[in-house]
């Protein structure tokens, strides 16, 4: 009698265990969904016209962030603000454009041109050197 009551406590155990186990595992893999976004410079699409200094390049976002995310997008040279663009994405959506700057009259090279991705919770910057 005193081993069958100890098979029983042993398969409860089990189950408690297993049914622990499910819990967490749940619970980690819903909490465990990062969000983020990926900002890039598309490559060998820089294009500077020294004429009118201006300067023509491609970039991408893509999103990976949960449901639909605002953006703000910044882009300088050296440190003067360039341009300024408001979208929306949602989530694995791609946007991907060319663009045409004019540099200020008194830039100086080398130049670094940076973009600036706002999200209202992160910021992600990438940024190229013009020679």
């Amino acid at each position: 009698m005193f081993e069958n009551e100890r098979i029983d406590i042993i398969a409860y155990a089990a189950i408690i265990a297993i049914a622990l186990g499910i819990i967490v595992s749940i619970f980690f893999i819903s909490v465990d969904t990062e969000s983020y976004s990926a900002l890039y410079i598309i490559p060998n699409s820089t294009i500077l016209n020294s004429n009118d200094n201006s300067l023509i390049f491609g970039y991408g976002v893509r999103s990976f962030e949960t449901g639909r995310t605002d953006y703000e997008l910044n882009m300088y040279s050296a440190d003067v603000q360039v341009n300024n663009k408001k979208f929306s994405l949602n989530t694995d959506e791609i946007l991907e454009e060319r663009i045409k700057i004019i540099l200020p009259l008194e830039t100086q090279f080398p130049d670094k041109i940076s973009l600036k991705l706002n999200t209202g919770k992160t910021l992600e910057e990438v940024h190229f050197w013009l020679k």
